[in-house]
């Protein structure tokens, strides 16, 4: 059986999981076989895409190495004219693997299209080795849809710990401390669970250690953003249900902690428990909303409202095609303080057209970012951009981001931000650029704006 690939070629189906391979050399006697060099001395190649992989058939096995000094069965591959490879983790050692392992890794392989995913085959992965795991559903994920209790394989422990420790603090912070102590999470939780979800891990792992260790400076707002919108856009069933919950629980201290983060923060709990449904604040608005703009009708008629406590907006088509965006945060009578240190708050909002089913078109549209102004008891931002001819899509529901942690966004995305933004000023524009890192991309933004607009 053939394994499908994204450009719709059948590729054989037993190739490597990882992007390394090494040659096996014969051993001297009575040693276990030797190993050529990482991708035979190219070690930016992905081996997974190497053409002898794709043009010869390989039988999976495992061999016998030596792995730091001891024999270690590390998983392999052989070439129907006997040459065999050993596969290779990021540390340029095998990957270990037990006989019934790599049997198992055999028969994913030839179901590559719809894997199994019943609990004894989980619980068979989770005897194996953590990297062994990860290099599986990474090139699952990269080439199938793979079956979301595949990923229950992983050590979600560690996660649920992590979410619990930040969770216990950030409670401890508003004076609620937990009935019982919360131990910290044991060891790191690396790029493991990238597989599952994006944006998950990393951001959590930082934002524990931040609160655990009570970490100065500016941070947190870059990094409970991140969760969030990880948590807005995984899979939730790839994730067990006490991972769910422990995550869900994370969530609901981030909306106590700071409202400008309650909305996204409520939504995440409810993605992820499926019970206390919060109203999206996406809006998809049909032609007629955007012919009523020129026939004359009052502006109320041709304005939408989108309110969930304690975020309200108003979506309003003008005469001359623009959308203006006006939202509203209701705030703490005095912000937190961590979100002072962080800088501008900035709330990201997308216009993507709609297909011709009347649904938006996933990863299409603009992006823009609100600057929400700061005042009595509320945050406040507006902006005025052009909109799409024919039905379209608002969404608002990612959570807001300090300015200061744009910094991986395309100045050409942030340029355009800055005109629709119509009631901030240039020398206000500087105010809050000129003092950011000097690669920041708001800088050539900026720039490009006061050329055109100074």
């Amino acid at each position: 059986m053939t394994s499908p690939h994204p450009e719709g070629v059948s590729l054989p189906p037993h190739r490597p999981l990882s992007d390394w391979i090494a040659g096996v050399r014969p051993g001297l006697p009575g040693r276990p076989p030797g190993l050529g060099r990482v991708n035979d001395g190219d070690e930016r190649t992905d081996a997974r895409t190497m053409p002898r992989f794709r043009t010869q058939p390989w039988t999976r096995t495992s061999l016998v190495v030596e792995r730091a000094g001891e024999h270690c069965r590390a998983l392999a591959l052989r070439a129907s004219d006997g040459s065999e490879v050993v596969e290779l983790d990021d540390f340029g050692a095998p990957i270990a693997v037990s006989e019934t392992g790599a049997e198992l890794i055999t028969r994913l392989e030839e179901d590559w299209a719809e894997p199994g995913a019943d609990l004894r085959t989980v619980a068979r992965l989770r005897d194996e080795g953590l990297a062994l795991r990860y290099f599986l559903l990474h090139r699952l994920t990269r080439e199938t849809a793979a079956p979301p209790p595949l990923f229950h394989c992983l050590p979600w422990e560690h996660v649920d710990a992590a979410a619990r420790s930040a969770t216990a603090l950030l409670h401890a912070e508003t004076g609620t401390p937990p009935a019982s102590p919360t131990p910290p999470p044991d060891g790191e939780l690396r790029h493991w669970f990238t597989p599952a979800a994006s944006s998950l891990a990393g951001p959590l792992q930082v934002l524990e250690a931040g609160l655990r260790t009570e970490r100065t400076g500016a941070w947190f707002g870059r990094e409970a953003a991140n969760l969030l919108s990880g948590l807005l856009a995984v899979e939730t069933q790839r994730l067990p249900s006490a991972t769910r919950d422990a995550l869900a629980g994370l969530a609901d201290a981030l909306a106590e902690a700071d409202r400008a983060l309650h909305r996204p923060a409520r939504l995440a709990a409810a993605r992820l428990t499926g019970i206390r449904p919060v109203t999206s604040m996406r809006r998809l608005l049909d032609s007629d909303f955007v012919l009523r703009a020129s026939s004359g009708e009052t502006r109320s008629d041709r304005s939408e409202f989108l309110e969930e406590w304690p975020v309200a907006a108003v979506l309003t088509m003008t005469g001359n095609r623009l959308l203006e965006i006006e939202m509203e945060i209701e705030d703490h009578p005095a912000p937190p303080r961590r979100r002072t240190v962080d800088g501008p708050l900035f709330q990201p909002v997308t216009v993507r057209p709609a297909m011709h089913t009347g649904t938006p078109s996933a990863g299409q549209g603009n992006r823009y970012w609100i600057l929400l102004h700061t005042s009595a008891g509320a945050l406040h931002g507006f902006i005025a951009v052009l909109a799409p001819d024919h039905t379209f899509e608002v969404d608002l529901d990612a959570p807001p981001m300090p300015l200061r942690f744009l910094d991986r966004l395309s100045p050409e995305e942030l340029e355009a931000s800055l005109p629709a933004n119509e009631h901030v000023t240039l020398s206000e524009w500087h105010h809050m650029i000129d003092d950011l890192a000097p690669r920041h991309p708001a800088h050539a933004a900026l720039a490009a704006y006061a050329s055109r607009h100074g």
